[in-house]
């Protein structure tokens, strides 16, 4: 680490920032039954990157409805609504990012086009399907849930029934995000957000001296980050993330060797700066209702 040059390191953790306010931005046109303050938002959002970057097996992902829920009061059901709507805008925006990267890297390296634009025209209109009939198929499963509960013994039907309520408040949290018709916002926002990520790890390239060019960092992350989605990997993210990396980066003519270890040091360099930052907001958090409580005591004296 001690070899990263000063100003592509800024340059990443500004990106970094820059992508959590992103983020932020777009929770807040996603939650719809109160108006949140950014500065919680912004905590939410550099939490929930902690913990997806430190929970293994996408176990992170829970942590954005129970964060909304402790720090702002939302509704589980409605957290894990918009957590859908989040992953479902990510998707696309990365699926767009791989299209149009790998549309330039193959007139450099001449590669077969076809089958990433076959991966891409399936996936797409998956993604679109998943998401204006996501109400359906959640109460769709409630319904084969209430069938279910009326073969199994009364000992497990409890909780049947109390999981079969619960996709019915997301159903309902999730056609009320939809109605709201916050599509451009948080498109644009979502897309800004990857922009910045992509950024930072173009920086942190630069920084460990890899000459690369942007577009081609867009084609190798994008190609990491679609792998990672798999909910394989081990404590702190490693593995599957690097594996992906190697790849997607070895696609675009970079040596095998310096694939394997630029995807260690950019993503040990994104760990400690999710960590940093996470266990400063953590500090923070717990710190500051209780001085807020000792501010109310001394008044009342």
């Amino acid at each position: 680490m001690k070899n990263l040059d000063p100003f592509w390191a800024v340059s990443g953790m500004g990106s970094y920032l820059l992508s959590l306010f992103f983020q932020s931005l777009r929770y807040r046109w996603l939650i719809r039954t109160r108006a949140l303050p950014l500065s919680k938002l912004f905590s939410i959002s550099v939490l929930y990157n902690l913990s997806l970057m430190i929970l293994p097996s996408k176990l992170g992902e829970l942590a954005y409805p129970y964060l909304l829920n402790k720090i702002t009061e939302t509704t589980l059901t409605e957290g894990l609504a918009s957590l859908i709507a989040l992953r479902g805008y990510d998707l696309l925006v990365l699926l767009i990012s791989f299209l149009f990267s790998s549309l330039w890297v193959q007139a450099l390296f001449e590669f077969d086009h076809f089958f990433t634009l076959l991966f891409v025209l399936v996936l797409t209109p998956l993604i679109f399907i998943t998401f204006f009939y996501m109400t359906t198929l959640l109460i769709g499963g409630a319904k084969v849930l209430n069938k279910i509960s009326n073969w199994v013994g009364q000992g497990h039907r409890k909780s049947i029934r109390w999981i079969q309520r619960k996709l019915h408040e997301i159903a309902e949290d999730f056609y009320a995000i939809r109605a709201r018709k916050t599509y451009l916002p948080v498109s644009i926002t979502s897309l800004l957000s990857w922009l910045s990520v992509f950024w930072m790890f173009y920086a942190f390239m630069k920084g460990f001296g890899i000459d690369i060019s942007f577009l081609k960092v867009v084609f190798g992350a994008t190609v990491a980050l679609l792998i990672s989605v798999l909910p394989i990997s081990a404590f702190g993210n490693w593995g599957i993330l690097e594996a992906g990396w190697t790849i997607g980066f070895f696609m675009v003519g970079l040596p095998k060797e310096k694939a394997i270890v630029t995807g260690l040091w950019v993503h040990l360099a994104v760990f400690m700066v999710c960590s940093i930052l996470g266990s400063f907001f953590l500090f923070t958090l717990k710190l500051f209702p209780l001085f807020l409580d000792r501010k109310n005591e001394d008044k009342n004296r």
